[in-house]
């Protein structure tokens, strides 16, 4: 329901006072092992790519150009609006998912599916997706129409309603993920003096649009957030690579990389998910300069392939979401620019 993803908090110095800041509840002495589930795709291939996990486990994303549903060994195609193409990109506690489909008219439409029924939350001669939603059933994505940005949109009962940017107006905003309490985050398109246009990780609440802030550099991005408030994403640092944050208590925290990273522009590590013990997933660049999922618990990163059978063979390149449970959706990609495996990976007891 793409309000999963989680972090801990670093140790920070205020005028020479020390506060050590920790957004987990309990302290482990060691790191948590998983099992690894291989989730398979659609029309018999091993391929897929995940993008949400629920709080009783279920999965989705797209395999064989498909959205699809994972619950527990079974794959379910939610087919399309009519056209060919269709993803999911998050799916809630009561197994409502929303994603994006193509019609039949060619158009990409931001859609629900629900019960096997997949509805058209779009607009004809616009495009428009579905990133997030609640328990609640709210939705939030973005709509653009043709030769316009456009901007982030709310779906709230029925009703679609635009979320506005950074500004100046019309410059061009996306929402990825909605908490319980109808708190909202992602990215807006804006102005900086001296600096021009930047896009930056946003918070909206209350109708109002908050900007969080970068590591030093122009950009930033929020992929997630947890129902207290902490989000994370990526930032831009001075010398132009990002980083993972943590977004908690109105400061933005850097999460770091893997040890020795070999960051470059552009990349260098991201968080796409938390939950609400505060533990976090995303990936990082190695000291090879490759791609690995990773995990921030107890305060600190540690790449997931550690913590996972050696004898599978797997390497996990990238984590995508975690669940209330600690069950983590994550990825392999099998080549520089080949297709996706997709695991399940949970908790030793």
């Amino acid at each position: 329901m793409r309000i999963s993803r989680k972090g801990f908090l670093p140790l920070l110095v205020f005028e020479g006072a020390i506060v050590f800041l920790c957004a987990l509840v309990t302290v482990a002495s060691k790191p948590v092992s998983y099992t690894v589930t291989e989730i398979g795709g659609l029309s018999g291939t091993k391929f897929a790519s995940v993008t949400d996990i629920n709080g009783s486990g279920k999965i989705v994303g797209s395999s064989a150009n498909h959205a699809f549903l994972w619950d527990h060994g079974v794959v379910t195609d939610l087919g399309t609006l009519g056209g060919n193409l269709s993803v999911a990109n998050a799916v809630n506690d009561l197994g409502q998912v929303v994603g994006e489909s193509n019609t039949a008219t060619g158009e990409k439409h931001a859609f629900l599916w629900e019960q096997g029924v997949m509805t058209d939350l779009g607009t004809a001669g616009e495009t428009s997706a579905a990133h997030g939603i609640n328990n609640l059933g709210q939705i939030v994505g973005a709509a653009f129409a043709k030769n316009v940005r456009g901007g982030a949109m709310l779906w709230k009962n029925g009703v679609r309603q635009p979320l506005g940017d950074l500004g100046p107006s019309g410059s061009g905003s996306t929402a990825m993920a909605v908490s319980d309490k109808a708190e909202i985050v992602g990215v807006s398109s804006g102005f900086v003096a001296n600096l021009g246009g930047v896009v930056r990780a946003v918070v909206w609440q209350g109708g109002t649009i908050q900007e969080i802030g970068t590591l030093g550099g122009r950009h930033s991005a929020a992929n997630a957030l947890n129902g207290k408030r902490e989000v994370v994403g990526w930032a831009e640092m001075g010398d132009q690579s990002t980083d993972a944050f943590l977004w908690q208590g109105g400061r933005m925290h850097d999460l770091g990389k893997l040890p020795g990273s070999l960051a470059k522009a552009g990349a260098g590590s991201q968080a796409a998910g938390i939950n609400d013990h505060g533990v976090i997933v995303g990936s990082s660049l190695n000291s090879k300069g490759e791609s690995r999922a990773v995990i921030w618990e107890f305060g600190q990163i540690r790449d997931l392939n550690d913590l996972i059978p050696q004898e599978s063979g797997i390497i996990l390149t990238a984590a995508k979401a975690i669940n209330l449970q600690g069950q983590i959706v994550a990825e392999q990609q099998l080549g520089p620019e080949g297709p996706t495996a997709s695991f399940l990976l949970t908790p030793r007891p």
